[in-house]
């Protein structure tokens, strides 16, 4: 008796593994590329982003890939790898070792194509062999950027671990000092410790939460939360972004109040609110630099908002915002049609939250605008409103 009893329980096991041999890193797909395989991949792609790419069989791949050869192997019948190869063969994309910025029209476009690209690929090796190829030709940050959001959303990817952004381009997460450090124990080949400081002086009495604001993990949740929920996602790529606006006003309300949490543990006052037509008080210099590109732009003290030549004046972000209050008290969005939509209800901060950031999803973004988004653009030029 006891030995069929162990029979029986060695059958459940077997059973049992067999069902969580997923869980292994040796699922495949239809392909047959295993989960390790994927996140060997991938990892390789970004490893040392500026450089070669350092597997030989990726490297392959890259060198003797024709993109165009079989359009069966997209799920769009290759409409966004033509769309692409025809801006590549015409000599439009930025060229490599150049600073990339999501905020300027043209080279989102072009990170975008490249993501349209790899999110209708049918199969892995497809999927792969496309990064590879684009890896050695377009812009490094565009690349960065196509592959991050297209293996957060590809169901080719799914069980791929993507390492933090701060791995890959860790000159956007830390200060100049350190990465000039590091170059230099890297030319001696010296070993060392770098300290990385804030980026102010103790005479500031916001430098005593400059440990949140500068924080590299929350800064690499915040931009990877906003790959996983991107302002310019359209259904048609693959899917629909549940409650993206819900989302969307729930981590920035987290981020806020927790920051207001911080200074008042540290006796200083919660945030105010930010005033078009009053000063900016309080200067930002970042210590950061571009890998390419040079130093990210500083911001004095006391500096008044200015029209942001090609992106904004200030006076059409105040009539947006007043209509977005207007919409909040009056308890209903206009949408496209005229029509009235009800923000009063469960769904209504949904809604909001669309119009505020604002997402393909906004029911009227000619009317409401983006305020989030450029108020993005406008902060960050301050400096130089007109360069």
């Amino acid at each position: 008796m006891g030995t069929v009893n162990m029979k029986v329980l060695l059958l459940f096991a077997l059973v049992a593994a067999a069902a969580a041999w997923p869980n292994f890193g040796f699922q495949s797909d239809a392909g047959g590329a295993a989960d390790a395989q994927k996140q060997h991949d991938v990892n390789f792609l970004l490893h040392k982003i500026y450089g070669d790419i350092r597997d030989s069989n990726l490297k392959g791949k890259a060198d003797s890939f024709d993109p165009e050869a079989n359009l069966s192997h997209y799920s769009d019948g290759g409409k966004a790898v033509q769309k692409l190869m025809r801006d590549l063969k015409d000599n439009r994309l930025l060229q490599q070792r150049h600073w990339f910025s999501l905020f300027n029209p043209r080279q989102r476009e072009e990170a975008l194509m490249l993501f349209d690209v790899l999110i209708h690929c049918k199969d892995w090796d497809t999927f792969v062999s496309n990064a590879a190829y684009f890896r050695q030709i377009m812009n490094e940050g565009e690349f960065v950027y196509a592959l991050y959001v297209a293996v957060i959303h590809s169901p080719l990817s799914e069980h791929v671990v993507l390492p933090p952004l701060y791995e890959v381009t860790p000159h956007l997460f830390t200060n100049s000092e350190v990465i000039e450090a590091a170059y230099r124990a890297k030319q001696t080949q010296k070993p060392g410790k770098f300290k990385s400081s804030f980026t102010g002086t103790k005479k500031n009495p916001e430098q005593r939460v400059a440990y949140f604001g500068e924080d590299i993990g929350m800064n690499t949740h915040h931009v990877t939360w906003h790959m996983e929920f991107p302002f310019w996602w359209d259904d048609k790529y693959s899917h629909h972004l549940d409650r993206k606006g819900e989302n969307f006003f729930w981590v920035h309300h987290q981020l806020t109040v927790r920051f207001d949490a911080e200074r008042l543990s540290n006796y200083l006052d919660p945030v105010d609110e930010l005033h078009w037509e009053k000063p900016i008080v309080q200067g930002f210099a970042p210590h950061t630099t571009y890998k390419y590109g040079g130093q990210f732009p500083s911001r004095p003290d006391n500096v008044d908002f200015e029209d942001v030549d090609g992106v904004a004046r200030i006076r059409d972000l105040l009539i947006v915002e007043s209509r977005i209050r207007d919409a909040i008290a009056h308890g209903y969005i206009v949408d496209r049609a005229g029509n009235h939509i009800d923000i009063m209800n469960e769904r209504g901060i949904d809604v909001l939250g669309d119009v505020i950031e604002s997402s393909l999803y906004s029911p009227n973004v000619q009317y409401y605008g983006a305020l989030h988004n450029t108020a993005h653009i406008v902060l960050g030029r301050q400096s130089d409103p007109h360069g």
